[in-house]
């Protein structure tokens, strides 16, 4: 983009000055800069107030001058003769209606391609009945801008994209929002309805008895009693 904003200040600054000498005597429209896409077309009209002039020649400004296409007004007749072989087929000229005859041609371009970016600028010649010579006049040029793809269907494009970003950040950013959201009214919720535990106090081991065997009496051979002993004190 910024090699094509240099294209036009260049094409503006080295105008034929021609047209500067005598901007009356001939003209060229559109004077503003065209930005055309690929295989469209571009109509230049060039008229003059020229009352004899003998031909038309369109040129490119950075082509080396070339001859885009020439109309010879010789003797009152109109004829079209196509200069440059990249142009052949491509150039259509149509008589103005707004002018006098021979004095307006509309000077249309089709299928332009990259390499047709140019300036391109009309060219009038006459006989000059003072100096009895062949002259010229020059007129302002159109800079002629041919891209890849139409200037509003990028413009488009880029709006298309940065409406994409902006929504996919809203988008990340809601979803963002929600999910906080949620956690913070997920922990109120639980802070809400939470109930500490009580401490369980641990019970104190068992401590077993220690029970002592009841210590039967000793028997003793001489003091156990029986039903069936003998008493011997009697006895005795």
């Amino acid at each position: 983009m910024r090699g094509h904003w240099w294209s036009c200040l260049l094409g503006l600054l080295c105008m034929p000055a021609g047209a500067l000498l005598d901007p009356w005597t001939v003209s060229q429209n559109p004077p503003a800069i065209s930005l055309m896409r690929v295989n469209s077309s571009a109509e230049i009209l060039c008229s003059t107030s020229l009352s004899n002039p003998m031909g038309l020649y369109l040129l490119g400004y950075f082509q080396g001058d070339r001859s885009v296409v020439y109309v010879s007004l010789a003797e009152g007749r109109v004829t079209k003769r196509t200069v440059h072989s990249g142009f052949t087929g491509r150039v259509d000229v149509v008589p103005d209606p707004g002018t006098g005859p021979g004095c307006g041609f509309t000077l249309r371009l089709s299928l332009l391609g990259l390499e047709d970016t140019d300036v391109y600028y009309c060219k009038w010649s006459y006989f000059n009945t003072h100096t009895l010579t062949p002259e010229s006049l020059e007129s302002n040029g159109t800079v002629v801008i041919v891209r890849e793809r139409d200037p509003q269907e990028q413009c488009d494009g880029h709006a298309m994209d940065l409406i994409f970003i902006v929504l996919s950040v809203t988008a990340f950013i809601v979803m963002l929002f929600l999910f906080t959201g949620a956690v913070i009214l997920r922990c109120t919720r639980f802070k809400k309805h939470y109930r500490p535990a009580r401490a369980i106090a641990r019970s104190r081991p068992c401590r077993h008895q220690h029970v002592f065997p009841q210590h039967r009496g000793q028997q003793l051979p001489y003091s156990s009693r029986s039903a069936d002993s003998l008493d011997f004190r009697g006895i005795l």
